[in-house]
């Protein structure tokens, strides 16, 4: 690539100024030097592409400028070709290992030479190009109503768990399971529960909805127990494969704080439904948001859940639950059939009194 950064660190006054010599005349932009610290000012004041160096270096040898650039976020991407004499193979190893991308066994010809500049451009240009790539993937994911998809599709090829219903996924303090959890099918609930077996659901989750963010982020322990509702199929993120994800993507990391944010929005809300709400108020809130999981299929106004479950989801006696669930069906505003719970009137549930 014309134009491309090199710089040339060698002590040999011959070799460097032949080597300066080929690159200028391939239109690279070539400086160069004989000294390793006055190299490490050089790339850190103004960042190359590629720094072509011997081992044997005024004041730094070429083994310590590998190193310094590493330490550095603003160096630590350039690329390094190690020149060394033909029988010097446990320098080349030792150089590989600590990140040079390649290296010449002198003597080498002008061709090799510029096979090599040429290789290390274009394996950067690519990285560069995915790069920008995917930074706009997420800066599209911004504006896309469900913006941990993109997230799912990096893990398309990972087999879903099968979870029977009533089988627990993890247990709140444990870190079996720890990770990001995307459900197939089937529902999923999270509660906690104290000492005297009190129990309170704090989320209900459907296809195509993630849980575990909480947990994941604080890569300690699970925050809640997971059980399922129904037979389910669950695809699992780990959670170290998110930490990487977080590192690779950091834009990430504002989309999972959106998501604690709505959360804890919606926890406050309910926190203000058992403190001020009527139980019919709060029973009818509960049905209205059920009904979403349902939305945009045949089944708009229905959803099958367990009354036990509903109950503690809303934080009342499942007598009470009953009671007031009797109530709506002969107000005609809900048909039971079992745990079936069919909505007759959305209108009036959304526009109950207090």
């Amino acid at each position: 690539m014309e134009g491309s950064k090199i710089l040339v660190i060698l002590e040999d006054f011959d070799l460097r100024i032949k080597i300066t010599e080929i690159l200028t005349i391939g239109k690279y932009n070539v400086k160069s030097t004989h000294s390793g610290k006055e190299a490490i000012d050089m790339i850190r004041t103004n960042p190359v592409d590629i720094v072509i160096s011997g081992v044997n270096l005024a004041e730094m040898d070429g083994i310590g400028v590998l190193r310094v650039a590493n330490k550095f976020m603003e160096t630590a991407s350039t690329s390094f070709i190690m020149v060394l004499n033909n029988d010097e193979y446990d320098l080349a190893r030792r150089a590989m290992e600590l990140g040079a991308e390649g290296y010449l066994m002198t003597p080498f010809d002008d061709g090799e030479l510029l096979n090599h500049v040429e290789v290390r451009l274009r394996k950067k240009r690519f990285q560069h190009e995915l790069f920008l790539k995917q930074h706009v993937k997420l800066r599209n994911i911004h504006n896309s109503n469900d913006e941990l998809s993109w997230l799912r599709s990096r893990f398309e090829g990972t087999l879903p768990r099968a979870f029977k219903k009533n089988q627990v996924l993890y247990y709140r303090g444990e870190k079996r399971s720890l990770g990001l959890h995307y459900i197939l099918s089937g529902k999923i609930k999270t509660y906690i529960a104290d000492a005297t077996g009190h129990v309170l659901i704090t989320g209900i989750y459907g296809p195509h909805e993630y849980f575990g963010l909480q947990g994941t982020l604080l890569g300690a322990e699970n925050s809640e127990i997971a059980e399922a509702i129904d037979n389910t199929e669950i695809l699992t993120i780990p959670h170290a494969d998110v930490q990487n994800l977080i590192s690779d993507y950091p834009e990430l990391f504002g989309i999972f704080a959106k998501g604690l944010a709505l959360k804890l929005r919606g926890r406050d809300e309910k926190l203000m439904d058992i403190a001020y709400y009527s139980v019919r108020k709060r029973i009818a809130k509960a049905i209205i948001e059920l009904t979403k999981h349902n939305q945009g299929s045949n089944e708009n106004y229905r959803f099958i859940l367990p009354r036990y479950d509903l109950a503690c989801l809303i934080g009342i006696a499942t007598e009470t639950l009953s009671r007031v669930l009797g109530d709506f069906t002969k107000e005609g505003l809900i048909e039971k059939e079992g745990n079936n719970i069919i909505v007759l009137d959305m209108d009036a549930l959304k526009m109950m009194k207090n």
